[in-house]
């Protein structure tokens, strides 16, 4: 009977064993899924982000361009009116060279400001960067999203409150996530020889990022290893410290033994001096 109850005890024990294994295996790849999925947003969120900063850059550049001439203009034709005013006319005697080169000036500046409002108008700058803004903001919000189911898992894991079916209905966010994530048009507004290179710049700056992490842990652990080291040469100090410091103490007490012991012996011979003198005298009074 009692063979009975621990062989069922064993078999009990045992399927525990092998669901608590299969749920272990099943986080850890769900978790390694998670952070796939994380890492390849994170590459979209980068790409779409140097691609608006590429297009807000030549936008602002062009838009300012357009701006001081349209400042450089308006002052022209101030100084032409000013020259061909009849109150002028004896101050300036070349005023018909001068007020053609003004014109020409402003026929310049016109043309420029015309080219580049059309490249503002041909390349769609304002639509270019409305779509990459709002793939960005949903890029940033998935990336978020992932990073939470991430830490629920960990949580839950770490508290041993996690089931199959959470496993399960997390496995299944994911998926929505991923489709999501992929259903994010950002490559019309994006070039391929930019992505290539976006994607080498992506690779670049993860290098830094592991390179400034290593670098960090590694002064971290200098710094460790040199206040450890302080802290045991400390304790040494302390502990030769303490032992001169018994030593002393125990140099001391044998000085007093000796001490104690020295006034014992010549005690000792003051009354074996006494007692010698006291039966000489005797036997001279006798």
């Amino acid at each position: 009977m009692n063979n009975e109850i621990i062989q069922n005890h064993n078999i009990v024990y045992s399927e525990n064993d092998k669901k608590n294994k299969n749920l272990n295996i099943k986080t850890d790849e769900l978790l390694s899924r998670i952070i796939d999925s994380k890492n390849e947003t994170s590459t979209r969120l980068f790409m779409v982000t140097e691609a608006y900063d590429k297009y807000n850059k030549e936008y602002y550049i062009i838009s300012l361009t357009i701006l001081i001439l349209s400042s450089i203009i308006t002052f022209i034709e101030a100084v032409r009116l000013s020259i061909i005013d009849t109150k002028n006319i004896n101050i300036i005697s070349n005023r018909a060279t001068i007020n053609f080169t003004l014109h020409i000036l402003l026929l310049l500046n016109g043309t420029i400001i015309t080219i580049l409002s059309s490249i503002i108008r041909f390349k769609n700058y304002r639509e270019f960067l409305e779509g990459l803004k709002d793939a960005q903001l949903q890029l940033v919000k998935y990336k978020n999203k992932y990073m939470r189911q991430y830490y629920i898992i960990k949580y839950n894991y770490l508290n041993k409150i996690i089931e199959e079916k959470d496993i399960t209905k997390i496995s299944d966010k994911i998926t929505l996530y991923d489709r999501v994530v992929k259903s994010i048009n950002y490559f019309q507004f994006i070039k391929n020889t930019d992505i290539i290179k976006y994607n080498k710049r992506k690779a670049k700056f993860d290098v830094s990022i592991f390179e400034i992490k290593t670098k960090t842990a590694n002064n971290f652990e200098e710094i460790t290893k040199k206040r450890e080291n302080e802290y045991i040469n400390i304790n040494n100090e302390n502990d030769i410290n303490k032992e001169v410091i018994d030593y002393n103490k125990f140099v001391i007490l044998n000085n007093l033994e000796l001490d104690k012991d020295k006034l014992k012996i010549d005690i000792s011979q003051e009354r074996l001096q006494l007692n010698n003198r006291f039966i000489e005298l005797k036997n001279n009074i006798v």
